[in-house]
């Protein structure tokens, strides 16, 4: 008898008809939430997003209180950009953008079970402007460059212009059971697969500084390219589990969490060129890299926000809006390489010995200098959803 009751004191129980000088007990499961009908019901849900990106490993130049010289400066003064003063780093400005998620599903009859299939489509496109005029008594340091002046110099540009485009497509797939825990609060675990598409597009352009016109050597104007590729194919796993914490009339907190991890397919481009900036506008290209590889890769969804639910029509039709704050973390995918070459100074001529100063800066052979700094793309703002069940 001590057993039947600690038992009762955890699990719901109910009753069956007892067999004449029997008496059973029937076990059964924490009551779904959706009311479970003949046919079942099917749910339309739409949210407009308006979301902000971010992600790390996206410093573009360095903004550094140095004066140089536009036109042919000297070894001494282009070493001073080794000394960074009062310096900052540049980054990509981050836009507020609008998105949409769309989603339908279907609550079955099986024990209140759901499944349902969602697309999340949130691009944004992000132009940042930086310069250092000479009056300012500042250089801008590039970090994506790997231009190798003539004089061998440390590279620095006058004017820099950054454009960063992000295209996040995102379908998930899910089979979920919302059931009561206690009377003002209900749980949905889920488990269920997911496709993310994640494409970058990042490019810079450098002018002035050491593409500006030169006499000794001679250099015409010129402006330089960067553009980088860093896109993200995957298809994986999510599982997760969605909270509603409810109150009077309808109003209710929700508090989501949802992992996932995909495997897939990175494919990174790195080009760079330097084009004339007068007639005839030829091109030289610098450099040409890709990169392809497969990996997998983390990440996390969460969702804060309050919640309104209607009925209708004898409890025929249900309408919910929500109100939240999103929050997405995608692990690891900046990939991108910055590549910067350093030396390559020309010989002086032997009938011109260098100084001292020209003498302790040459470096005939060059060389690359590679760096990667890999970085955590987020998402975050606002999504407003409207959700339709007949």
């Amino acid at each position: 008898m001590k057993k039947i009751l600690l038992f009762l004191t955890f699990s719901s129980l109910s009753f069956a008809d007892p067999i004449p000088g029997e008496m059973s007990l029937q076990t059964v499961s924490n009551a779904p939430v959706r009311p479970i009908t003949c046919n079942g019901d099917w749910v339309v849900s739409v949210a407009g997003l308006y979301w902000n990106p971010h992600q790390d490993g996206m410093e573009f130049a360095i903004d550094t209180s140095i004066f140089i010289p536009v036109l042919n400066p000297t070894p001494t003064e282009l070493r001073e950009l080794n000394t960074l003063i009062n310096a900052k780093y540049e980054t990509p400005s981050s836009n507020w953008e609008f998105g949409y998620k769309l989603g339908v599903g279907f609550n079955t009859t099986c024990d209140g079970w759901d499944i349902g299939i969602a697309w999340t489509r949130f691009h944004s496109c992000s132009f940042t402007h930086v310069e250092a005029e000479v009056s300012d008594n500042h250089s801008l340091i590039p970090l994506w460059s790997s231009f190798a002046p003539p004089q061998g110099e440390t590279a620095f540009a006058r004017d820099i212009e950054a454009s960063w485009k992000l295209r996040l497509n995102l379908i998930d797939l899910e089979l979920g059971r919302a059931f009561w825990v206690s009377k003002r609060l209900s749980l949905r675990p889920f488990i269920g697969l997911r496709y993310g598409s994640i494409l970058q597009d990042f490019d810079l352009e450098h002018m002035g500084g050491s593409w500006s016109p030169r006499v000794s050597p001679v250099q015409d104007p010129l402006n330089n390219e960067v553009s980088l590729d860093n896109d993200y194919q995957g298809f994986g796993v999510r599982s997760g589990l969605e909270t509603l914490w409810h109150f009077e009339c309808g109003w209710s907190l929700y508090g989501n969490l949802a992992p996932s991890i995909l495997y897939g397919r990175f494919n990174v481009d790195h080009n760079e060129q330097n084009r004339l900036a007068i007639s005839p506008h030829s091109r030289i290209k610098i450099l040409e890299n890709k990169a392809c590889f497969r990996a997998s890769r983390a990440i996390l969804d969460l969702a804060l926000g309050i919640q309104w639910t209607g009925m209708f029509c004898n409890y025929k039709y249900a309408v919910t809006g929500r109100f939240g704050w999103d929050h997405h973390l995608f692990f690891h995918q900046n990939q991108m390489w910055r590549v910067m070459r350093i030396g390559d100074r020309s010989l002086p001529p032997l009938n011109n010995p260098p100084d001292e100063d020209f003498q302790a800066e040459i470096n005939d052979a060059g060389e690359n200098v590679f760096q990667q700094r890999r970085g955590t793309l987020d998402t975050q703002g606002w999504t407003l959803t409207l959700i339709f069940e007949f």
